[in-house]
């Protein structure tokens, strides 16, 4: 049994923690093709809420028309997609565990032409996906593309787009609460969509002038999202997610940019729940997985608070992170395959391989609530009615 600080309980926010792994928030397109919430997917949760204490980050959720478009990704912008929800939240609660929901826009609007041929847009964007994807099925090679081809409008973004996009987020993080009854809601400014392509400056002079330029312009979309969204269901409810070495970073001011977006935090919500951070790729050099000697630690340097760490890590990093950094550690491709996850780190049992070509398969139960529990953890937990079990 591990005795690493990974298995250290912690208070995060408003919540009690038994262990430091979280359950990362992916895009798996398990959701109808308008975005509701199906038994598929309360399955897949119910599973991976197995051990008491645990964190989930939900799928990456839109938040409003405007930033969504893409089917079977699932919504929380209405009442009616967020009553989807409940049956989520509740398993997760019934396994004594909690649920971050995470609000996910796009780097802009799809084109009517896309989102009006939900087969044409299936057919762009759920191709094979590429080895790393970075956030979306389909291989993303600039803030406007999509396997190649551009699918999002050309549009400047004006003070009233922007300010839309917040009350969106409002409205979002009001159902996640008061309706869906999650723990709380992440926000999502990773990998080039739309708070990171504020914030990297990807809209250049085509947005509102105190939007643009200077690192303050460029982080003021964000830092106004949280601030709406704090005074809406409170600061202990609110996790903030970047990812500091994105390709999108290469050529900006990253580490400046980030070092000033924690101090803002640490400044304006001295008690968010936690700030969520993707590190470096780990990339293969012929049969050798090599790690990058960068990391994002310098961040913790201005942000104290609860610190989540995410991007390849195997049992064995994420003990040393644990214990190193004294991070919460979130693990993706890992918790697709093993349900039983934080069992299996604990006890230093061997892990079941995910199959990568199922990632992304619309509505499809396989790679997804068939992947076996440990024989140790079912002999462990025998009698208990943990029907999260049964596949």
């Amino acid at each position: 049994m591990s005795r690493s600080k990974l298995f250290k309980p912690i208070q995060v926010g408003n919540m009690f923690l038994n262990h430091r792994i979280v359950h990362a928030p992916m895009t798996r397109l398990r959701a109808t093709d308008d975005g509701f919430v199906t038994e598929l997917m309360t399955k897949y949760y119910t599973q991976r809420s197995c051990i008491p204490g645990s964190l989930l980050i939900s799928d990456a959720t839109f938040a409003g028309e405007k930033s969504g478009g893409y089917p079977n990704n699932p919504r929380c912008f209405t009442k009616e997609h967020a009553k989807a929800w409940i049956p989520v939240t509740n398993a997760i609660h019934r396994n004594k565990s909690y649920m971050f929901m995470q609000f996910w826009p796009l780097p802009g609007e799809i084109k009517d032409e896309y989102r009006n041929d939900i087969q044409r847009l299936k057919e762009i964007a759920y191709n094979d996906c590429p080895m790393d994807p970075v956030g979306l099925p389909a291989g993303v090679e600039s803030f406007d593309t999509v396997q190649g081809i551009n699918i999002y409008k050309k549009k400047y973004m004006s003070k009233q787009d922007i300010q839309e996009h917040i009350r969106d987020f409002v409205n979002a993080a009001s159902l996640a609460i008061h309706v869906a009854k999650a723990d709380g809601v992440e926000l999502h400014q990773v990998n080039g969509f739309l708070l990171d392509r504020f914030v990297l400056g990807g809209f250049g002079n085509q947005c509102d002038p105190n939007y643009r330029g200077s690192v303050e312009n460029r982080c003021r979309f964000a830092l106004e999202v949280m601030e709406a969204v704090v005074q809406e269901i409170g600061q202990d409810k609110v996790g903030y997610r970047i990812s500091p070495y994105s390709a999108w970073m290469e050529q900006i001011d990253s580490v400046e940019t980030h070092i000033y977006l924690m101090k803002e935090i640490s400044r304006r919500f001295p008690k968010l729940a936690y700030v969520h951070a993707i590190e470096p790729r780990q990339y293969w050099n012929g049969h050798m997985m090599l790690k990058s000697e960068l990391n994002t630690s310098y961040l913790q340097n201005y942000w104290k608070g609860p610190f989540i760490t995410a991007g390849g890590y195997d049992p064995g990093s994420a003990k040393e992170a644990a214990d190193e950094r004294g991070t919460l550690v979130a693990f993706g491709r890992q918790f697709i395959a093993n349900p039983d996850l934080v069992y299996r780190i604990q006890y230093n049992l061997p892990l079941n391989p995910y199959n990568r070509s199922l990632f992304y398969a619309p509505k499809n139960p396989l790679g997804y609530i068939d992947y076996p529990f440990s024989q140790e953890y079912l002999y462990a937990t025998k009698g208990k009615n943990n029907k999260h079990t049964q596949v």
